[in-house]
């Protein structure tokens, strides 16, 4: 039973390998590369408030509590958003390693 396993996923490497475009590695999984839908969050880049200004400068002060309060913003809608993305990709996994632990007979 194992040596037809192992002949068979050697065939369907073999096959796959073979239907790959000229010049394309064969993928070194099951599942063709960017196979996973990305995540749909947007990350905010890296912070830029630029100097903190002079605190007698009122309007200055504003602009840049402004761009912290954005970025905040930013934050607290993307932190949910990738915890989320993450959990789903972790029942993923766990799924997969289900069905790979169901199929090894050892």
């Amino acid at each position: 039973m194992r040596l037809a396993l192992m002949l068979f996923l050697a065939m369907t490497v073999a096959a796959l390998a073979q239907s790959a475009a000229p010049g394309t590695p064969a993928s070194a999984g099951n599942l063709p590369a960017g196979f996973y839908p990305k995540s749909p969050c947007t990350k905010p880049g890296p912070p830029d408030f630029g100097r903190k200004p002079d605190q007698r400068n009122f309007k200055a002060v504003e602009a840049y509590n402004e761009k912290i309060r954005v970025y905040n913003k930013a934050m607290e809608a993307f932190n949910p958003c990738i915890q989320d993305y993450a959990a789903r990709a972790n029942h993923d996994i766990r799924e997969i390693q289900a069905a790979v632990a169901a199929a090894n007979p050892n």
